[in-house]
């Protein structure tokens, strides 16, 4: 759960705001690269550092807050986090929303709000993806803490006492509290366990910690698949530089979160007339050997230019090199290919 909710977090944080006009051309945006790409509250909190606060509140609790402060002319100057259970709003009789931060009367269009999921019988608010899958969190929650006694007893599964005589109950409780108090930990674990009196020991569920390991691996990926995160990335470490299960984790998960984070940026902090929207290249280029292999094949066949690529990249352009030439059978045509 931790790890699905740093994942997005993180990524939302790193990766750049892109604003443009109703032209879609890329434009400046004070705001924008001030607060979110700068500094969002002085010198104390940095715009990643609160973008990855906001998705992580909104994820784990449905609702995240910022005050928006301004400067004298009115355009935004800093963005203060506000604890997501100050803030509170109130639907009245006519349709009027009110909304409050620590009981006094706020206007919403000062509060930058990230919303988790559309919470059901309320559009206002939203609701962490946690609370629409609660079975399933119980049932992780189970495993994990049957896992942690199994760690805490050492590695020890239950194990079933045969003696050929008869025990009366308080030796044969002496003897159960005895084995607990010197076996049953993870400092215990290589204690060697001797029996007497032809008695034997039995382990009743050998395979019980693997099961168990296994139902916790199938219970992360079902986390995972809360928060539309690729089960791959938890199995593998090297599938993030795979480039359609980074796609699929964009198109599935971020975009989905995102989309009205996107349009809450929009319209409380962009200028008008422009729209702001997530640049996802850092998390779908993958590594730079992936990424480059990737790139080759879309200027081979000319999707894209080699200055898109060195754009992406984050190169300057190369004078020349900003239409797209396909390649035939390795041989780029044209006698006035810029390249040698």
């Amino acid at each position: 759960m931790q790890r699905c909710v740093g994942l997005i977090a993180g990524d939302v944080a790193r990766c750049p705001l892109v604003v443009r006009d109703t032209q879609a051309a890329v434009v400046s945006d004070p705001s924008i690269e001030g607060l979110l790409g700068g500094q969002a509250h002085g010198e104390a909190l940095t715009g990643r550092d609160l973008r990855r606060w906001m998705v992580t509140e909104a994820l784990m609790h449905g609702n995240a807050f910022a005050a928006i402060l301004t400067d004298n002319q009115g355009a935004p100057a800093g963005l203060r986090p506000l604890s997501s259970s100050s803030v509170s709003m109130r639907e009245d009789a006519d349709g009027t929303v009110t909304w409050y931060y620590q009981q006094e009367p706020v206007d919403y269009a000062q509060l930058l709000h990230f919303k988790g999921m559309a919470m059901p019988g309320n559009p206002y608010l939203g609701q962490s993806p946690l609370v629409a899958a609660a079975t399933t969190v119980s049932a992780v929650a189970q495993l994990e803490a049957a896992w942690l006694a199994w760690a805490k007893a050492g590695g020890y599964g239950k194990l079933g006492f045969t003696h050929p005589g008869a025990l009366n109950p308080t030796t044969r409780d002496a003897m159960r509290t005895a084995f607990m108090s010197q076996h049953l930990s993870a400092s215990a674990a290589g204690t060697p366990i001797f029996v007497g009196e032809g008695m034997q020991v039995a382990q009743l569920a050998p395979t019980w910690g693997r099961d168990v390991a296994e139902m916790r691996a199938s219970g992360n990926r079902a986390i995972a698949s809360i928060f539309g995160v690729p089960a791959a990335y938890l199995d593998s470490s090297d599938a993030r530089t795979q480039p359609e299960v980074a796609q699929f984790y964009v198109s599935g998960c971020l975009e989905v979160f995102a989309s009205s984070w996107e349009a809450e940026i929009t319209a409380k902090l962009c200028a008008p007339g422009t729209r702001v929207a997530f640049d996802w290249s850092p998390v779908t280029q993958g590594d730079f050997r992936t990424a480059g292999r990737a790139y080759a094949k879309l200027v081979e066949v000319g999707v894209l230019a080699p200055n898109d690529v060195r754009a992406r990249l984050g190169f300057e352009p190369y004078p020349g090199l900003d239409e797209p030439k396909p390649v035939i059978s390795g041989v780029s045509g044209g006698e006035n290919d810029p390249l040698p």
